[in-house]
């Protein structure tokens, strides 16, 4: 197939084959794919200009059909042979994302890892984005990386909240995932060194090609060091004679590893000196090394007097700095759980450090911190914070965790007769109307059956909601509340109140003219709505024409139109030359693969052809009017002030304008817009419902105002 069509073959039947993978034929997207794979040279930037011109247009158009959410065999062939030939755009980068989410699509942090790869980074050029990729399918437990500083060491687990590469070396490190990238080299698994570090013959290697089969045991970004094969085998497979031995081909590197003992994995300390220091806890010096003692205990009981003047030193001095709130969390719940007689100093060191700790004295510290503790020293976090701060603070800053966290605050505070003052909490947050995804979840999950028939049966606060951004733990929560909103018959009568006519339009509205659910998904949920209340089809299909409309030709202010053609001027006569003379020069500087100022001008010359198309497109054919001749009689025309009385009693006055002439902070409002076509013919008295699904009423219909005629008739 890819000798039939080569990359240079740009003919017919190269075009047919793009167009048909642009209308979705799997095949044709991986023969392309396949093309890219076997060509010769690989890297598009040494092929003929015409023919790499026709490729980045075909491939755009391609990859513009991809759809996010349905990514096919085809598809992802397509996305994983691109990085390595070249090419790029904004739209190619848009696509990766959205397939390397896919390939990680239990990553918990979705963001978080496109940031770390660097996909939506123009700086980094996609063949570095496709290797930090490649790095992160080695980032598993179990293991090998180096870093220069630290040496070798194993990977214990990525935590996929805080985008953190949790590593052993002699102590546990905790290294920003995107900075594990730059600066650590991986042994891939299952690869001849990998074999090595674990103790595993690994044959007969001869020196003369040792370097290059470690080489090709590791993957990084960074560098290697000359002497990075004796760095990672020595000591933990050879001596440092037995190395230099190797090297110099006095013996096979058989006969030198047969003579060795089997090599340890970088745990690093044995269980007998591990618990001999761990024993010392109350002696730590700092909060990073109470920390490291404390983890490897099961009991704080030693055998003389503990040293706890010396712990709660520690403690104080750690709680007011906002770097160290997390191991100073881990120190609290690590010694609450294993307290038992000691229990009594710990709550008076907790009361005492509780106006003083960063932790509890900024919410979001105290949220970021309590999500990524370990499941299982939650409840003891908790206690602590009970203790410290009381049990009307935890229920109140638990509305800021992520809801899969409430059960464990929810048993301490029914131990203590007081899980009323979470519910007291729900109910002010849902009062303000400000709710999260998280708080409405729990009401739903909750046996608080006037919290659900007065706040799950409001569609628009459900759907403000829903609209919220939010990332990591909390997405859950969110997700999960979208899906009972589609697919759950119980909680959709829930939100239509049992069937109450209002409840059932306010669902519909929302659905319709919300931004929360694609086409798909709003068309599924309306036909459920008709399912489940089939007397309501009517109001499901309504068209509401109760304001008479008439159609306005292609209009805009004096001042509008000025300001848009002064802008295409501009373009035209400054920035385009600008930006061509910009390529110019960023191609002179040579080897355009790794050539961010090169990119960046092309870039910024689509963005700047795309804008110059648009302002021309625009401008094309447009009425330019002062709105001085208008003339307003019953019903609102371009050039009038409305005036709405609102369903809350508040009047708001509006100017219905011409194109481009929007700008809602001064109640100006385009004919074009949604807001602007329900306005235009409405008359006093008329009833409106808005696009936001709110009711208003006409007050009144007037000409503009000669302030406001004078400002957009500037420049005539």
């Amino acid at each position: 197939m890819s000798e039939q069509k080569r990359y240079a073959s740009c003919d017919e039947s190269l075009e047919d084959v793009f167009l048909a993978a642009a209308e979705g034929r799997d095949e044709a997207s991986g023969q392309i794919a396949s093309i890219l794979r076997f060509a010769d040279p690989r890297d598009s930037s040494q092929w003929d200009p015409a023919v790499r011109t026709f490729w980045q247009s075909s491939l755009d158009l391609v990859v513009d059909k991809i759809d996010p959410g349905q990514l096919r065999a085809g598809d992802c062939q397509l996305l994983e042979s691109i990085p390595l030939s070249g090419f790029d755009s904004i739209l190619i980068r848009d696509r990766l994302g959205a397939y390397m989410k896919h390939v990680f699509r239990h990553y918990r942090d979705p963001a978080g890892l496109l940031d770390a790869i660097g996909v939506r980074d123009s700086r980094l050029a996609l063949a570095v984005v496709h290797l930090r990729y490649q790095i992160l399918q080695q980032v598993k437990p179990g293991a090998f990386c180096y870093d220069r500083q630290f040496g070798l060491g194993t990977i214990v687990t990525l935590d996929d909240i805080a985008n953190d590469v949790i590593i052993q070396f002699e102590r546990r490190h905790t290294v920003p995932l995107r900075q594990f990238m730059d600066n650590f080299i991986v042994v891939k698994d299952l690869s001849l060194l990998h074999s090595l570090l674990c103790g595993k013959s690994a044959g007969i290697l001869k020196p003369s090609t040792f370097a290059d089969d470690i080489l090709g045991s590791l993957i990084a970004q960074a560098p290697f060091a000359d002497d990075l094969g004796q760095r990672l085998l020595v000591p933990k497979v050879l001596t440092e004679e037995q190395y230099v031995s190797f090297v110099r081909g006095d013996l096979p590197f058989s006969t030198v590893t047969s003579s060795t003992t089997t090599p340890a994995t970088p745990t690093m300390t044995t269980a007998p000196a591990l618990n001999a220091y761990s024993e010392q806890w109350d002696a730590s010096r700092s909060l990073l090394e109470l920390s490291e003692r404390l983890k490897s205990l099961s009991t704080l009981e030693i055998e003389s007097q503990p040293n706890l003047g010396n712990v709660a030193g520690i403690l104080q001095n750690s709680a007011g700095r906002p770097e160290q709130a997390d191991k100073f969390a881990l120190c609290l719940a690590l010694l609450h759980k294993m307290a038992g007689p000691l229990l009594p100093w710990l709550n008076e060191v907790l009361v005492g450090m509780a106006e003083k700790a960063v932790v509890w004295q900024h919410a979001a510290t105290y949220a970021a911190v309590t999500d990524k503790l370990p499941g299982k020293l939650l409840p003891f976090w908790l206690r602590a914070t009970s203790v410290a701060m009381g049990n009307d603070y935890l229920a109140a800053q638990t509305l800021l965790l992520p809801v899969r966290l409430w059960s464990q605050v929810e048993k301490i505070l029914s131990e203590a007769s007081e899980h009323h003052v979470l519910v007291a909490k729900v109910i002010e947050r849902l009062k303000a109307g400000k709710p999260s995804a998280d708080v409405l979840y729990w009401v739903w999950k909750s046996d608080q059956q006037q919290l659900k028939d007065a706040y799950l049966g409001d569609a628009h606060l459900l759907f403000k909601t829903l609209n919220h951004d939010v990332n990591g733990s909390y997405l859950k929560a969110q997700r999960d509340l979208k899906h009972l909103l589609l697919d759950d018959e119980k909680f959709q009568r829930q939100v239509m109140q049992g069937g109450k006519h209002d409840a059932v339009l306010a669902l519909v509205r929302c659905a319709k003219r919300m931004t929360l659910l694609d086409a798909s998904d709003r068309q599924s949920l309306l036909v459920k709505i008709v399912r489940h209340y089939p007397q309501f089809i009517h109001d499901v299909e309504e068209r509401h024409h109760s304001v008479q409309r008439r159609a306005v030709g292609k209009m805009t202010s004096v001042r509008s139109f000025n300001q848009r053609r002064q802008e295409l001027e501009e373009l035209i006569n400054t920035l385009i030359p600008a930006n061509i003379k910009a390529i110019e020069e960023a191609r002179a500087l040579g080897d355009l693969r790794e050539n961010s100022e090169y990119k960046y001008a092309k870039e910024q010359q689509v963005f700047l052809a795309n804008r110059r198309a648009e302002l021309e497109e625009s401008l094309h054919g447009t009425v330019v009017t002062d709105f001085r001749d208008v003339v307003v009689k019953d019903a609102a025309v371009p050039g009038s002030t409305i005036v709405l009385r609102h369903h809350d009693g508040g009047e708001r006055q509006y100017h219905l304008l011409g194109l481009f002439d929007s700008n809602p902070e001064q109640g100006m409002i385009s004919y074009d817009a949604p807001l602007g076509k329900m306005l235009l013919g409405c008359a006093p008295q008329d009833e409106l419902e808005l696009p936001s699904g709110e009711k208003a009423t006409v007050v009144s219909v007037n000409r503009l105002s000669d302030d406001l005629l004078a400002l957009l008739s500037e420049g005539n």
